[in-house]
């Protein structure tokens, strides 16, 4: 599986592109040398080239996407044609295969209805007390067809260590099913507690669904671990398997990270169910990341986007009534929650997840504090971070102090230094890895979930999040990350990489939408 992982990445893939390419040019040059009295098979060659540059140069255009989506295709038309009209026809139209899009819109008739909350109230509290975060709800609503609730308890976890023993407890106490969706699994000390419990649970007549990102955990979790929970009755997949062949599906990897317990307890967040997110291992110095555990309705929308893409990958649906219909969810605070899933088109034909984001830079009025792991912001979020600090909000944004990827931490360097003149306070984690994607606002409404400021997350992945209002847990986010903050190096804006690493940065920065 690694040297299939090796063999068709997108590097590999790239580079024997090049190379076909340059063959081509290779090509031209012996016709040119072996028809030089003839010119008709070089005008042929010469005008079909051009004829299939103008085809595909107009669909770009006329792509119902966005401009920055669009630029990198029009320059690898005009840098490398025949390279650019293979890339184009492989990877350009990323998405839901045909029957994964069949399965979709079975899964959206039938759940249409349940995805409504009977409350029509429960933006109340927020058109009354805060009227500037409305937006951000009622876009939610609009984009994703599905509504949030009042009523609910969320408790944060500020680093892995705190969360894996509060959710391997509640593991412990599951009398119904347990639904686990995870990006990585790895395995290792946390995922062996976990895995025991899950045994004894589908042998007591719980039903226990896990699924995992086949790619994100190929040289993490063993294929024969599969076949073991398939054997102890637990209901497992593997999203979008890796297979050999050129195609941009395989970019839409599930980054999500979702565990719902009975109609009882739903845990969302950055940490995937690997040792060095509890730092029982070290990589990358200490690993900082979050997750909130909701108790209420809400984690009705947490079992939705669980099926989702469970129901996606396996082709056929589940038995929803058993899990959403039961009258199970008890009030237990004030929190109004609304967890939401974002994802590739026609999984969503908007960006949910940079607008959102967007909308609640926007609603902000004195703080906005942001933690993510990379920084490869779209135009737009550049655009509504410079705004911010523009109007006179305070803007800190937190990064790595040690990075995971050398490429993608130098391309944040290289786009931080844009927005540090444009008045956001950028801090570097001095203790190591932030792996934590939160956005705070004003101390009163966050976001938290799955979703980096890079492409990856907000166009090519599915991701999923929750908004969090009138609640504890966002003091307690706010609180970390002021000490996290504390704990950092602050860029000053007197920092600028050296020209040839800038000359790098602006061409990769050119191709980072299609990455």
């Amino acid at each position: 599986m690694k040297i299939f992982k090796v063999l068709f990445s997108r590097m590999v893939l790239l580079g024997l592109l090049i190379l076909l390419q340059l063959a081509a040019f290779v090509a031209l040059i012996f016709v040119i040398l072996a028809y030089n009295e003839d010119v008709i098979v070089l005008t042929v060659f010469y005008v079909t080239l051009v004829a299939l540059e103008i085809i595909v140069a107009l669909l770009v255009i006329n792509r119902d996407d966005k401009t920055d989506m669009k630029i990198p295709w029009i320059l690898a038309l005009l840098a490398l044609p025949i390279l650019g009209i293979l890339c184009y026809i492989f990877f350009a139209n990323h998405g839901l295969s045909p029957k994964q899009k069949r399965a979709m819109r079975s899964f959206v008739n039938t759940t249409t209805r349940s995805r409504e909350n009977p409350n029509t109230e429960w933006m109340n509290p927020v058109k009354k007390n805060n009227p500037e975060f409305v937006g951000t709800f009622e876009y939610l609503k609009s984009a994703c067809k599905i509504d949030g609730y009042t009523g609910n308890a969320v408790k944060y976890f500020k680093v892995g260590e705190e969360f894996f023993p509060d959710m391997i407890e509640s593991l412990k106490h599951a009398e119904k099913f347990i639904l686990m969706e995870f990006f990585i699994i790895s395995k290792g000390k946390e995922w062996d507690q976990i895995y025991e419990i899950l045994k004894q649970k589908a042998h007591q007549g719980v039903k226990v669904k896990v699924m995992y990102d086949d790619i994100g955990s190929a040289s993490t979790f063993p294929r024969k671990i599969l076949k073991d929970m398939r054997k102890n009755g637990i209901d497992a997949y593997r999203f979008n398997p890796f297979r050999p062949v050129l195609s941009g599906i395989f970019n839409n990897r599930d980054h999500r990270k979702i565990c719902v317990i009975d109609h009882k307890v739903g845990y969302t967040g950055g940490c995937n169910l690997a040792d060095e997110y509890a730092n029982d291992i070290v990589r990358f110095g200490y690993w900082k990341d979050s997750m909130i555990k909701i108790e209420g309705p809400a984690i009705r929308n947490l079992i939705l986007l669980f099926f989702e893409l469970f129901d996606l990958n396996r082709g056929e649906l589940s038995n929803y009534s058993f899990y959403l219909d039961e009258d199970k969810y008890e009030k237990k605070g004030d929190a109004l929650v609304l967890p939401f899933g974002d994802g590739p088109r026609p999984y969503q034909d908007n960006y949910v997840g940079e607008q959102t984001f967007i909308n609640l830079i926007q609603s902000a009025q004195r703080t906005i504090y942001i933690s993510s792991p990379y920084l490869i912001p779209t135009d737009a979020l550049y655009n509504a971070l410079k705004n911010a600090a523009m109007r006179g909000v305070k803007v800190r944004l937190l990064i790595p102090g040690i990075p995971d990827k050398k490429l993608v931490y130098l391309l944040a360097k290289h786009n931080m230094v844009k927005l540090i003149k444009a008045g956001v306070n950028v801090y570097t984690y001095t203790p190591g890895f932030n792996h934590e994607k939160c956005v705070i606002i004003d101390d009163e409404i966050a976001f938290i979930g799955t979703i980096n400021l890079d492409y990856r997350s907000l166009v090519h992945h599915f991701e999923c999040g929750a908004i969090i209002y009138k609640t504890d847990a966002i003091h307690d986010m706010t609180n970390s990350m002021v000490e996290s903050f504390n704990k950092s190096t602050q860029i000053m804006p007197t920092f600028k990489l050296n020209w040839f690493k800038r000359f790098f940065c602006n061409i990769i920065n050119l191709f980072a939408p299609l990455l």
